[in-house]
């Protein structure tokens, strides 16, 4: 059984004991929403597994419609257990939330396996000095410098040899041009550099590839406990190990369609020599 149909059946059982409760209390659901400081609608709908009720709301009912111990312990623990699932499943947008933030940061610090596709652009961590400051051209100077050293500095990562990194990226991520072609032709002999490395692995998917896959967005996998996608004006980040499943498993299905070795070194080599043939 998936994590899904567990959560599905449990607050099915959840809000049907808390009915049945009811009922033997010879209680209406005015009467019972009454008793427990809530609207009726509230009542109807958590009986009808149509609002998970919280914590708090599931102890003042068991309360009120006097259940016995064993059975308000269990009903209680089924919603605290809900509501955890709910959280880890819940796609958290960061923006100020300086506490979360923290804890993912710890996360993607301990990570020993780096997982990127792109689809668009170049994954920082395998950008050049003058690629970067192109990216961050919309910037204030002194926010672009202070950005501009920031990603550098991240990018010792790299030289870390307990961690392992597998970026695969779109060949339009090569060539949506942030800046002029000799610009990017050294960008793309960067990464064939970079490719080099013993603990970096580099796929292209080229333009001619047929996939067969529906890749629309880019991702971060670290590990396999945590995924962050990066939209315009904050990152999205998911922690359930269902959810971080399936990414890991479409970048398995995308890293076998990339190209790699001897057959990215030409794909590179000839996307470079196209830039410096348009300067």
């Amino acid at each position: 059984m998936t994590a899904p149909e567990r959560s599905r059946l449990a607050r099915e059982r959840l809000s049907r004991e808390l009915r049945r409760l009811r009922v033997a209390a010879g209680l209406t659901g005015t009467a019972a929403a009454r008793a427990a400081g809530m609207s009726q609608s509230k009542i109807s709908k958590i009986e009808n597994g149509m609002l998970l009720p919280s914590v708090a709301d599931v102890e003042r009912l068991v309360a009120v419609l006097g259940a016995e111990q064993a059975v308000a312990e269990e009903l209680v623990g089924l919603a605290r257990t809900l509501h955890t699932r709910a959280e880890s499943r819940r796609v958290v947008l960061q923006r100020n939330a300086h506490r979360r933030q923290w804890e993912i940061a710890q996360l993607q610090a301990r990570a020993t396996v780096h997982r990127q596709f792109l689809v668009g652009d170049v994954p920082a961590l395998l950008q050049t000095e003058r690629y970067m400051r192109a990216v961050l051209a919309s910037l204030p100077q002194q926010d672009r410098d202070a950005a501009a050293r920031d990603r550098l500095a991240a990018q010792r990562v790299l030289d870390d040899p307990a961690k392992r990194f597998r970026f695969v990226l779109a060949e339009g991520a090569l060539r949506w041009r942030v800046g002029g072609a000799e610009l990017m032709a050294e960008q793309v002999d960067h990464l064939g550099v970079v490719a080099g490395h013993g603990n970096v692995r580099l796929g292209v998917i080229p333009w001619t590839a047929e996939t067969g896959v529906a890749a629309l967005h880019g991702f971060h996998a670290y590990d396999d406990r945590l995924v962050t996608l990066t939209a315009l004006t904050a990152n999205a980040v998911i922690t359930d190990p269902v959810d971080v499943g399936e990414y890991l498993a479409l970048f398995e299905k995308l890293e076998r369609i990339a190209v790699h070795g001897d057959e990215l070194r030409r794909l590179l080599d000839r996307v470079a020599a196209e830039y410096r043939g348009l300067g």
